[in-house]
């Protein structure tokens, strides 16, 4: 398991940075190693010549298929001869449009919750039932990560080269996790078994818990539903440091290129509570039914930076990849809660639940600078000229969101409980506070691109 990193903003920047720094360094010392053409051989009228290049006579023999005049650039063409890995002549218009499609089975950060609902011994007293750190009271649900597994999703990546010899390009790319990332919770109980939903009462100082199936006191049920969902949008250009023609490594075209563009992200998760509860007490016949969500929301817009580095061989290529995203990330957290309370067939409703009462009921919203790199491997297997296989690996680090789990607040005043008290001004809980974490997300992508 990967362990946390936490890093400024600052320091983030610097080490993103520093790291498409090293990656463009190294790329370019390779091929400085005797790799660049430099003044090699060039087409003049259908004659060749050359400067002492040990290729010259392999590339003469094929002249016949230069047209006059022309420099040779291009990528590498098995219906032609093996020309040190170059096709003469510049791409057509339809070599330049490529799309890749890809499925992804990713891993993700989970979110962290606090115990929601517990157990214990039927024989317990009423005031220790389900209550933390009471003999025999277990966590049925929370307590740690949920929404931690891994998750299909898709990936669609296109672009176009807007030069024949391949210098500029225009590309986008969407992913999404499709998958249901979500851990579910579903309880009930006639009063013969404890079912519990633990907090800390700040009034009263220790910690207890709201009965939800309990002997002779109430039966009752609860269902609790998380969702996770993850995206990712952007468009960018795409210049070659090295294009393809100009650099070579062991007799394959090889190329580097910066990227530059506009990002946009999405971190969605949400917690919902539906918690019904009937009065098993003879002198008290009623039921309550609670309601409550809690939501957060990390949108990232912001610029694209970063560098590829592409190794053609005969039959295949290997793409190496580093992006960073800086730019604004607004986080939102919406806390809602409802309660009804029904007796002697009368209804009345009111604002708040359990954990979530009018001191952190609202939406909330701060804009915290971010940095997001990325990284990204990926092999592809030419099948045909105008179709390759693909598999690669890819890692996304999304620093300092929000996630709905966090924002759960366990201290409780019970008197703010519907109907609360309107003379409690003291010992105002839970409160709202935010409590930021890092995501990240990894996993194997396996796909096929098509050049039209």
């Amino acid at each position: 398991m990967l362990r946390r990193i936490r890093l400024s903003p600052r320091r983030s920047i610097v080490v993103a940075l520093w790291l498409i720094c090293v990656h463009s360094l190294i790329a370019s010392h390779v091929f400085a190693q005797g790799n660049y053409l430099g003044p090699g051989p060039v087409v003049v009228n259908n004659s060749f010549t050359s400067s002492g290049d040990p290729y010259a006579s392999n590339l003469a023999q094929a002249s016949q298929w230069l047209p006059s005049g022309e420099a040779i650039f291009g990528r590498p063409n098995f219906s032609t001869p093996n020309l040190g890995g170059y096709l003469p002549g510049p791409m057509t218009i339809a070599d330049r449009l490529w799309v890749r499609t890809e499925y992804l089975q990713w891993w993700t950060e989970g979110m962290d919750v606090p115990s929601l609902v517990t157990t214990g011994p039927a024989t317990s007293a009423r005031t220790q039932a389900g209550v933390l750190g009471q003999p025999g009271t277990n966590t049925l649900f929370g307590g740690g990560e949920i929404n931690g597994d891994s998750s299909p999703g898709i990936r669609f990546r296109s672009g176009f080269w807007l030069t024949p010899q391949a210098t500029f390009a225009i590309e986008g790319e969407y992913f999404q996790l499709l998958g249901n990332q979500s851990d579910d919770y579903r309880g009930s109980g006639n009063g013969s078994s404890v079912l519990a939903r633990p907090f800390f009462d700040v009034s009263r100082g220790f910690d207890t818990a709201q009965l939800i199936s309990f002997r002779d006191t109430a039966s009752g049920s609860i269902a609790i539903d998380s969702d996770t969902d993850f995206k990712s949008f952007l468009i960018n250009g795409r210049a070659g440091l090295c294009p393809t023609g100009i650099c070579n490594a062991n007799g394959e075209t090889d190329r580097i290129d910066w990227i530059i563009g506009y990002r946009y992200m999405k971190l969605d998760d949400r917690l919902g509570f539906n918690e019904r509860i009937t009065s098993l007490i003879p002198t008290a016949p009623g039921t309550i039914a609670i309601n409550e969500s809690f939501r957060t929301s990390n949108e990232f817009r912001g610029l694209q930076l970063g560098v590829v580095h592409q190794a053609n061989f005969k039959r295949a290529w290997l793409e190496s990849l580093l992006r960073v995203a800086v730019g604004n990330n607004k986080r939102s957290t919406d806390i809602r809660g409802r309660t009804a309370i029904t007796e002697n067939g009368v209804t009345e409703n009111y604002n708040g639940g359990l954990l979530a009462q009018r001191t952190n009921i609202g939406n909330f919203e701060q804009d915290e600078f971010t940095m997001i790199p990325e990284v990204g491997f990926t092999l592809g297997i030419r099948l045909t000229d105008w179709l390759d296989a693909t598999v690669g690996y890819t890692m996304v680090y999304f620093p300092n969101v929000v996630r709905a789990g966090d924002q759960i607040d366990t201290d409780v005043n019970s008197n703010l409980f519907p109907p609360e008290d309107p003379a409690v001004t003291d010992g105002l809980r839970p409160l709202f506070k935010p409590v930021e974490s890092q995501y990240w997300a990894h996993g194997l992508n396996l796909g096929a691109e098509l050049r039209f």
